[in-house]
């Protein structure tokens, strides 16, 4: 007999990112580029407004519990913020904003409140860990995975629709998570276009099948090519038309407002019925009483004075354009050094990640060991093959140094 529930004895700690992050701490003078944060001279990158509306908050705005869907002003705040940066989407069918503790907790609610066994996900081929956590090992969906780049090295719409198809459950939660973690993607609009066509004509021609697409929108507006500055939201907006298909849009402040430690992340329903989009919202309380009770109330309070100040946007812009420059170096130098003979590069255009696909003969694992160890940088090992590297930690000079460093030390492995 066991002391653990069958979700007890199934759930673990995986040994992803935060373990390989810890290792590189203790590694002395190396250079972390393993987590999903912005670094800037060996600090967190912080918006200054922020900072100042921290420390003159008054102790009556952060002390009382905060209503179960979150400070009406600041969600009313970012539901504006959401029409602005979405102009295909109709206001009518988007429900308000309710907060939550993080994205990551708007990825468990749908989990628990839309999916069980004998439900499916939809997920590329690599994919951020937590997803797998959530779905399969809590909720027992089954897995699908296409796979996310063709021997082209192209985004694989082909493996796309293929995956779909063949999925045989009713029901199929579609995770697109733009720009993506761990490859720093986001599709072109011709992609974002065929890809919702996919999904379109796979409703109208299953029409005992229902969807929810969650747009994980974690790093939204870190979009740094002119073809690929897409939302996901806006891009695939025209699916609400089909009634068996849910818009589930996931966001917040942590990154978008340089705000890791808050954990303010957002849910938004966007469907055409009103009576749907009225229970979503009360259900969704109802599991937010049942869980947190409410998100914090002190870090709701800062963002909802950061969004109302006539600096932020001009800051936050100032730390975005920091970002993309180190995506224009690290570009720069990976053709400078000829990185592609080496690595296989995966395509990316965004957010805070890159990631290399190394040759067969080099293990991923030890790679890393020995790119931390002998050369001083510590990146994330996903799996046997995949190296993720967050270049968002990175100061420019670092980038420099870690592309000579990987090619070293693939020539060295090689040998």
């Amino acid at each position: 007999m066991t002391f653990f529930s069958n979700l007890g004895d199934e759930m673990i700690l995986p040994q992803d990112v935060l373990i390989q992050s810890k290792e590189t701490q203790n590694v002395q003078n190396a250079i972390n580029a393993t987590i999903g944060m912005a670094m800037q001279n060996g600090k967190v990158m912080k918006i200054n407004s922020l900072e100042k509306i921290i420390k003159n908050l008054n102790i009556t705005d952060y002390l009382p519990y905060s209503p179960t869907p979150g400070e009406i002003t600041l969600r009313d705040l970012w539901h504006k913020k959401i029409l602005s940066e979405n102009p295909n989407v109709n206001p009518n069918y988007l429900s308000t904003p309710i907060i939550t503790t993080g994205i990551t907790q708007v990825l468990d609610l749908t989990a628990n409140l839309f999916t069980q066994k004998k439900d499916a996900i939809l997920l590329p081929d690599l994919f951020w860990q937590n997803y797998e956590q959530i779905f399969t090992v809590k909720l027992n969906n089954k897995l699908y995975k296409y796979q996310q780049f063709d021997n082209n090295n192209n985004y694989n719409l082909k493996s796309f629709e293929e995956t779909l198809t063949n999925i045989k459950e009713n029901k199929i939660t579609i995770i697109l998570n733009f720009p993506n973690n761990p490859t720093g993607y986001t599709p072109s609009t011709l992609e974002f276009k065929k890809l919702t066509d996919i999904i379109n004509d796979f409703l109208k021609n299953n029409l005992n099948k229902k969807i929810v697409i969650i747009c994980d929108d974690a790093y939204f507006g870190l979009f740094f090519e002119d073809k690929h500055k897409n939302s996901t939201l806006n891009s695939i907006e025209k699916l609400v038309d089909n009634k068996n298909c849910l818009i589930i849009k996931a966001d917040g402040a942590t990154k978008e407002l340089y705000a890791w430690g808050f954990r303010i992340g957002f849910i938004t329903y966007y469907t055409k019925d009103n009576n749907l989009r009225d229970m979503l919202l009360k259900k969704t309380q109802g599991y937010l009483r049942s869980t947190i009770s409410s998100s914090s109330t002190i870090a709701q309070q800062a963002i909802k004075q950061l969004m109302v100040n006539e600096n932020y946007l001009k800051e936050k812009s100032l730390n975005d354009k920091t970002i993309e420059s180190r995506y224009k170096i690290l570009k720069e130098e990976i053709i400078k050094e000829e990185l592609a003979k080496y690595v296989t590069i995966l395509p990316f255009n965004s957010g805070y990640f890159f990631t290399i696909k190394l040759p067969k003969e080099i293990d991923a694992e030890e790679f890393r060991l020995k790119l931390l160890h002998e050369h001083k940088f510590g990146v994330y090992a996903m799996d046997k093959e995949h190296i993720r590297i967050a270049f968002s930690c990175l100061e420019e000079s670092h980038i420099i140094l870690l592309i000579k460093k990987i090619k070293i030390c693939i020539v060295e492995m090689s040998r």
